[in-house]
C-alpha cells in the first residue's frame, strides 16, 4: 500500500490491475459465446487467413488474395489465434478456430478493465477502484462486446494502453501504440487527434511535435501500404459509396436520446460519469486527463452524428462510440458515495446488458433484416414493414424490447397476444408483429457450452464458416 497526494491509502496499481484482469477473465469466460457473430468480423478473419494460408476471402473463390475495406489492424490481431487454431487442428484434429478467435475479445475486455484499475489505483482507494470496474464491466455496453467481434473494443484497449504508457513516462512509445488504432479503424483519428492535442498542450515545443510525428509514422505507413496493396492507391479506403451525409441533428439526437440507440440507455453508468466529471476534473493531478476523456467522447459523437449509418447497425447500441462512452464512465469513481443514484443506475445497466449476453446481441436485428414482418399503419389503412427506423426511434421495436421478448421465450414466459383494436389505435405490439413460432425458433442461450444447438435467426442459413456469416455494415 502507498498514499496519493491527498494522503489517502491506495493499493499497488500493478497488483490490483492483475487481480481485476484475472477476475474479469473468469467472469467473461462464464458468458463466452465462442462463435462468430458479425459479417464484418468474417471478412477480417478471411483476410487474415488469406495472409496466413493463401485462402481467398470470397467463399468458393480460387484466388489466393483477399481484399477487405476494413482496417488491417484487426486482421493482424486476429492472425495469432487463427494460426494457433490451425496448428492445433493439424496436430490434434480439434477445430477451435472460432473459439480462439472470440477468446481474443474476452481477454481484450478483461485487459481494459485491468488497465482502468491500474490508472485509478494511482489516485483512488482500492474499494472505489473495484466498484468502478465492477459497474463498468457488468453494467455498460462493454460486457456484450466481449461476445461480439467488432473492432471498436480493440481500438479502445489499444488507445488506453497507449495513454497509460504515455502518461506514465514514455510518450513516444505510448503515442505509437495508440496510433496503431488508426490501422484498426481510420476514424480512430477522433481519438488519437485529441490525444495528440492533449500531449502538445502539456509539452509545447518543437521537439514534442517531432516526437509525435515520429510516433505516428509506423501506423500511418501501415495504413497507406494496406491501401496501396488493396486498391493501388494510398488514399482509397474502400468506402466510396458511404459518406457523412446524415442530417447532423438527427444523428446527434439518435446517439444521445433516441429510444432505440441512446448511449445512456445502453450504458446507464455513463450518466454517473457525466455527473461526476466535474469533481474528477477538480483533482489537479488528473485534470488534463478528464478533459481528454471528455474531448474524445464529444469528438466521436460529433463525427458519427453525420455518418450515414450513425446507429452502427447491426450492433448492440451504437458501437462506433464505445471508446468515448467507456472513457467517460471512468469519472463515475467520484460518484460512488451517492448510493441513492449509483445503486439504481448500476442495477439498470446490469439488467440491460443481461439481455444481449444471454440471447445474443444481434439475433433480433437479424430477424428484422432478414424477414418482412408487418405492423399496422397508424391513422391510415394498410400495413408497413418493420424496419430499422422503427428499431432506432420506436421504443416498442427497440433492441432492448426485442431481446426482452427473446429472453421471455427462453424462460417459458412469452408475452400474451394484444387486442386487435389496440393495434389500430396505438400500434402493433412487437410480440404480435413477429409470429410466436419465429420468436421461439430464434431464442437460444448464447453460451459456448450450447453452441452446437445454436444458429442464427430463423430464415438464415447456419454459417459453416465466418465467410458465410450474415452481412453487417
Amino acid at each position: 500500500m502507498s498514499t496519493n497526494n491527498d494522503g489517502v491509502a491506495v493499493a499497488s496499481p500493478l497488483r490490483l490491475s492483475i487481480r481485476v484482469f484475472a477476475l474479469f477473465t473468469a467472469v467473461y469466460l462464464s458468458t463466452w459465446a465462442g462463435h462468430y457473430t458479425s459479417g464484418d468480423g468474417s471478412i477480417k478473419v478471411a483476410w487474415a487467413k488469406a495472409m496466413l494460408f493463401g485462402h481467398s476471402a470470397e467463399a468458393g473463390s480460387t484466388q489466393t488474395t483477399a481484399y477487405s475495406k476494413y482496417g488491417i489492424g484487426h486482421t493482424l490481431l486476429a492472425a495469432p489465434p487463427l494460426a494457433a487454431a490451425y496448428f492445433i487442428q493439424r496436430t490434434t484434429g480439434v477445430r477451435c478456430e472460432a473459439a480462439l478467435y472470440t477468446l481474443m475479445f474476452i481477454v481484450n475486455g478483461a485487459l481494459f478493465l485491468g488497465m482502468v484499475a491500474f490508472y485509478l489505483a494511482h489516485f483512488y482507494p482500492a474499494r472505489a477502484v473495484w466498484l468502478t470496474v465492477w459497474i463498468t464491466g457488468l453494467a455498460t455496453i462493454w460486457w456484450p462486446y466481449t461476445k461480439l467481434d467488432f473492432s471498436e473494443p480493440l481500438v479502445l484497449t489499444i488507445v488506453f494502453l497507449g495513454f497509460l504508457i504515455l502518461r506514465f513516462g514514455h510518450p513516444m512509445l505510448g503515442m505509437a501504440v495508440a496510433a496503431f488504432s488508426l490501422a484498426i479503424r481510420l476514424d480512430s483519428v477522433a481519438i488519437v487527434g485529441p490525444m495528440i492535442l492533449w500531449y502538445l498542450v502539456a509539452n509545447r515545443s518543437v521537439r514534442s511535435i517531432f516526437r509525435v510525428a515520429i510516433s505516428l509514422a509506423p501506423a500511418i505507413a501501415l495504413v497507406l501500404l494496406a491501401n496501396y496493396l488493396r486498391y493501388h492507391s494510398v488514399l482509397d479506403q474502400g468506402y466510396g459509396g458511404e459518406r457523412f451525409s446524415n442530417p447532423f441533428l438527427v444523428g446527434l439526437y439518435g446517439i444521445l436520446f433516441s429510444s432505440g440507440k441512446s448511449i445512456f440507455l445502453f450504458s446507464p453508468p455513463l450518466l454517473l460519469g457525466v455527473l461526476g466529471w466535474k469533481r474528477f476534473a477538480q483533482r489537479r493531478e488528473i485534470r488534463s486527463d478528464a478533459w481528454l476523456f471528455l474531448g474524445i467522447w464529444m469528438a466521436q459523437i460529433v463525427l458519427f452524428a453525420k455518418w450515414w449509418d450513425w446507429s452502427s447497425d447491426d450492433a448492440w447500441g451504437v458501437r462506433f462510440v464505445i471508446p468515448g462512452v467507456l472513457l467517460m464512465c471512468i469519472p463515475m469513481v467520484t460518484m460512488l458515495d451517492r448510493r441513492m443514484i449509483v445503486i439504481p443506475v448500476a442495477c439498470l445497466g446490469a439488467l440491460v446488458q443481461i439481455l444481449p449476453v444471454t440471447v445474443g446481441g444481434l439475433d433480433y436485428l437479424i430477424l428484422v433484416r432478414s424477414q418482412r414482418f408487418q405492423r399496422q399503419a397508424l391513422f391510415v389503412a394498410g400495413q408497413n414493414r418493420i424496419d430499422f427506423v422503427d428499431v432506432r426511434f420506436n421504443p416498442d421495436y427497440s433492441q432492448i424490447m426485442g431481446n426482452w421478448i427473446l429472453l421471455r421465450y427462453l424462460v417459458g414466459l412469452p408475452p400474451g397476444p394484444g387486442q386487435p383494436h389496440d393495434a389500430i389505435q396505438v400500434g402493433t405490439k412487437l410480440s404480435d408483429a413477429i409470429p410466436a413460432e419465429v420468436w421461439a425458433a430464434t431464442a437460444r442461450w448464447d453460451f459456448v457450452w450450447n453452441s452446437g444447438r445454436r444458429g442464427p435467426a430463423i430464415g438464415l442459413p447456419v454459417p459453416a464458416s465466418p465467410a458465410e456469416a450474415a452481412p453487417v455494415r
